[in-house]
């Protein structure tokens, strides 16, 4: 999987478009822990309920070591401590609250997915748009097995279960889709091989799904077999979704304009698979996905939720 060979966190998201004098603050066991980052913080607040993040407990027990040394040498040692710990918590402040976030609440997940979203698009240089994501747009499973709107019950990480209950709008029209080029359902996933995998779970389903990764298979190969094919699911990866919504075509026809091979005007739900990698890591914190899959959400998703509301996001 990509980012597999990576040594450190740090590798994996970059957080240096973070301004100065900011306040980092994440809520723990229902309490707040304010920051300040002389590096610069991200100034978040994503719920996280009784979910602890590492090295919180070393922010906890800053405040006493001051106190009990008298040696000017050793308190200049630590105060150099504190500000390294403070740094690195910062940095990996959104890599730990994506770890289990499908398991969290809607609205956890839309404060995350906007956090993830708004840190590659300052790093790009683009405006943030003024709608930010809410729980409303995200479906959660109605059965306990995948956890309930307050985030409990036992999370079962099966796809072909997760689809059966209740994110769908229809689970009849998900076998009879009658679209071409826009799948009711599309699954984004970290890597080809992680795409293969769902594919295999969802198998189950009986229904026509479209493998949109790089694997076996160019661009040209999944436009004709998009234009020529309805499916009900689409499986991909952010890079390969990205360039096939974005692909311009020529006609024969100069008159006639074609879009683009992948269209969402008819999907009805787009999953983000944040599978965790062997470093935890997800498609939504992987440096070698986030930047597609926002400009994705951005390009792609973001219009149709503003233009819709029968498009809905899922993490799962």
């Amino acid at each position: 999987m990509a980012g597999d060979d990576l040594e450190s966190d740090d590798e994996y998201l970059d957080q240096s478009w973070a301004g100065k004098n900011e306040t980092v603050s994440v809520a723990l066991d229902e309490s707040t822990i304010q920051q300040n980052n002389n590096d610069g913080g991200v100034n978040t607040a994503l719920g996280l309920g009784k979910k602890r993040l590492r090295g919180s407990s070393e922010f906890q027990g800053q405040g006493d070591s001051d106190n009990n040394n008298d040696d000017d040498d050793d308190d200049d040692a630590i105060s150099s401590s504190k500000k390294k710990k403070k740094s690195m918590s910062s940095k990996h402040l959104l890599l730990e609250a994506g770890r289990g976030i499908a398991e969290e609440t809607a609205e956890v997940q839309a404060q995350f997915l906007w956090t993830c979203f708004t840190n590659v698009l300052k790093l790009r240089g683009e405006d943030i748009p003024d709608q930010k994501f809410h729980s409303g747009m995200f479906k959660k499973s109605t059965k306990s097995e995948h956890g309930n709107e307050n985030g409990g019950g036992k999370y079962d990480p099966s796809m072909s279960k997760f689809l059966k209950s209740g994110v769908l709008s229809s689970a009849k029209r998900l076998k009879k889709w009658k679209h071409n080029k826009s799948p009711m359902v599309i699954i984004i996933c970290a890597s080809a091989r992680r795409a293969v995998s769902i594919l295999k779970e969802i198998s189950s389903l009986n229904v026509r799904a479209a493998k949109l990764f790089a694997k076996h298979m160019s661009v040209a190969d999944q436009t004709a077999m998009l234009e020529n094919n309805k499916y009900s699911i689409a499986v991909g990866t952010p890079n390969r979704l990205l360039k096939l919504t974005e692909e311009k075509r020529e006609s024969d026809d100069a008159d006639e304009e074609l879009g683009a091979p992948l269209s969402l005007d008819q999907t009805e739900l787009i999953i983000i698979d944040c599978h965790e990698d062997k470093k935890r890591f997800t498609v939504c914190t992987l440096n070698d996905t986030a930047p597609d899959l926002m400009v994705f959400i951005n390009k792609a998703v973001l219009p149709q939720l503003e233009r819709r509301k029968t498009l809905n996001l899922a993490l799962f």
